[in-house]
């Protein structure tokens, strides 16, 4: 060791410090446009993928959910609008089929709403809580759009196939009475797209607060109660009446309503301000969607609790 040297000549370096980013990576800019179509598409199909996984996982759950839901729609329409009856003591149990039929649309769209929003809280605070959440910054598309076309595509999917369900149970147990026919899409399309809108807000919101499940119960609670959906609008006050028309789901039950129950097209729709309430409604909360979501993303990556719960 006495014969080492204490200091020896200095070396040029081998190559500079710091991290190498390929000519690629620093001159292709982020965004939409350094993805083909095909690219893109695969990138939404594999969140779709993603969710449909996450919702076969809890397969279970949701057979356990099912037959709550049912019950839970016999016994409201039971009482709904029976309150001397049930003062009385004389209840009659029985359901006349057209009075169960315009309960049961409501409660259908009520659960569309509901399930599609819970699904999307719930999954986006898993993927903060195990930390897969950054991930969709990987991808070139704003993350709202994954959100939209992805998570919300999967959430929209099998919430369809769950109302559907109990619709067919409540069919079997009190006999609706359906008149189908075409224009029966064009109220399901506003139901999806204001459920899309709604659920934004609420993951925007998830995204910062993140604990923040008592408030889209809380809205749920305000929907059954003032949304029109169990009790007639004419029958509500006028202030609870007045804010149940800001919001797409009332229009939009009201438009299946019409389709489904009456046999119109939705064109005829000329109660609540008719159509032009309907696409105005569903076009603003799916816009205030989209803003608070991007909102809500921007403010957690300053805060860098994408990942933190």
């Amino acid at each position: 060791m006495d014969c080492l040297p204490v200091a020896g000549p200095t070396r040029p370096a081998r190559r500079k410090a710091g991290t190498e980013v390929s000519h690629y990576a620093t001159t292709t800019p982020a965004g939409t446009g350094s993805l083909g179509t095909g690219a893109a598409l695969r990138a939404v199909g594999n969140e779709v993928y993603k969710g449909l996984l996450a919702g076969w996982s809890e397969r279970t759950q949701i057979l356990i959910e099912m037959p709550l839901f049912v019950i839970s729609a016999l016994l409201i329409a039971a009482i709904v609008g029976r309150g001397e009856e049930i003062a009385t003591g004389q209840v009659d149990w029985s359901l006349a089929p057209r009075d169960a039929t315009w309960f049961f649309l409501g409660f259908a769209a009520f659960s569309f709403y509901y399930l599609q929003t819970a699904k999307l809280f719930w999954r986006l605070l898993g993927e903060i809580q195990t930390g897969t959440l950054e991930q969709v910054y990987l991808s070139p598309l704003p993350p709202w759009l994954i959100a939209i076309a992805g998570r919300t595509a999967s959430a929209v999917l099998e919430t369809a196939f769950v109302v559907a369900a109990i619709t067919v149970a409540l069919w079997a147990v009190v006999g609706l009475e359906v008149q189908w026919n075409a224009w029966v899409l064009v109220p399901l399309l506003f139901i999806v797209a204001g459920g899309t809108g709604y659920s934004l807000i609420i993951g925007g919101l998830a995204l910062v607060w993140k604990r923040i499940a008592l408030i889209p119960d809380a809205v749920a609670a305000l929907l059954m109660v003032f949304g029109g959906l169990f009790i007639p609008l004419a029958d509500l006050p006028d202030a609870a009446a007045a804010l149940a028309r800001l919001v797409p789901l009332t229009h939009a039950a009201e438009a299946l309503r019409y389709t489904l129950l009456d046999g119109r097209s939705v064109t005829s729709i000329g109660s609540d301000g008719g159509l032009a309430w309907l696409f105005g409604t569903t076009a603003a909360w799916l816009l205030a969607g989209i803003v608070v979501f991007t909102l809500g993303e921007r403010a957690a990556k300053r805060r860098g609790s994408l990942t933190r719960y």
